[in-house]
């Protein structure tokens, strides 16, 4: 890729916005850019990478397998988000695994240029932290969720976080948000029926529109379609 056009995508990368043009400069000669194939597997428990790893375009998501091959999918990343935090600063061992939902290319910046950039401008490590904040939270709730509420409470709650002006644009596939709550395909569509039929949601396509916000609420809290 073109140095002076690595240096604008990095500099439209939300935790970048801010550096000057020769701390892009600088980054663009450190970093390097990779592509995978859909379905491919990054990095995984056994083989990950030290390091800021963005991504440029399409979409990842981090995962974990049981001892009997069932698969939780963790976080979904898009577009702009870093990933591996925990790998960036540490031994660089990954608690799970990274995997291509779609074509997708990556920057990767070395741990020892990325602890510069730091030093010089520590609001990049300020948003640094508030994504891992909000990581934090977010795996906090799906703990929640996962352990204590039944499939419709869920998928309620799941439906809530995304919810913009009354709708959700699905950005991943049924069988993959199936991964996300923890639940057979067929159980998530189970659900999804009848949550259509209470006058809940709305389904077309890949977007949910949300009837009833209070009453979906009270589901995400275990108070429906008992």
């Amino acid at each position: 890729m073109n140095r002076h056009k690595l240096e604008n995508i990095i500099s439209e990368i939300p935790i970048f916005s801010k550096l000057e043009k020769e701390q892009l400069e600088r980054i663009a000669r450190h970093a390097t850019v990779s592509d995978f194939s859909k379905k491919s597997v990054l990095f995984s428990e056994d083989n990950s990478s030290k390091g800021l790893h963005i991504l440029l375009s399409g979409k990842v998501k981090l995962f974990k397998i049981s001892d009997d091959g069932k698969e939780q999918t963790i976080f979904v990343f898009g577009p702009g988000e870093p990933f591996c935090l925990c790998s960036v600063f540490s031994d660089g061992l990954l608690p799970a695994n990274m995997g291509a939902l779609e074509d997708s290319r990556i920057l990767f910046i070395k741990p020892a240029e990325y602890e510069k950039l730091v030093q010089e401008d520590p609001t990049i490590l300020m948003s640094m932290m508030r994504v891992m904040s909000r990581r934090l939270k977010d795996a906090m709730e799906m703990i929640d969720s996962l352990s204590l509420k039944q499939v419709p409470s869920r998928l309620a709650a799941y439906f809530l976080t995304r919810e913009k002006n009354g709708l959700v644009k699905m950005d991943i596939s049924y069988r993959e948000l199936s991964k996300i709550i923890g639940v057979t395909p067929e159980a998530l569509s189970r659900a999804m029926k009848k949550m259509a039929a209470a006058n809940l949601i709305e389904v077309e396509g890949n977007e949910i529109k949300i009837f009833d916000r209070k009453e979906l609420i009270r589901c995400s809290e275990g108070e429906c379609l008992r």
